[in-house]
């Protein structure tokens, strides 16, 4: 497994989708939307193994003190490769002059 990480929201619809329902969240019902939602957000980073779309973060940050991680998910065939803590990492050193780094908390 060669996992590689990108801030590029180079993403499709369907590889989306394909994730949020690998994971049972309603939010892969709505493909478009979530879609949008991806690409206007203040951050996205994925993780990719060959073509594959394999994990994804987003972030919704001020652009100076406060950084909202609204989600972390892995495709449930790629856990135990330490992708999330990847990811995690990646956000923490982006945002490491913030004030703030919180966690949206689930429903």
């Amino acid at each position: 497994m060669n996992i590689y990480y990108t801030e590029e929201k180079r993403f499709t619809q369907d590889q989306v989708q394909q994730l949020f329902l690998s994971v049972h969240w309603i939010s892969g019902q709505y493909p478009q939307r979530l879609y949008n939602a991806l690409m206007h957000s203040s951050t996205v980073i994925t993780a990719w193994d060959d073509k594959h779309l394999v994990g994804v973060v987003r972030v919704l940050d001020d652009s100076e003190m406060l950084a909202y991680i609204h989600y972390v998910l892995v495709d449930p065939a790629n856990k135990g490769h330490g992708i999330a803590g990847h990811i995690i990492e990646r956000i923490k050193e982006k945002y490491k002059d913030y004030l703030y780094i919180e966690l949206m908390p689930e429903e």
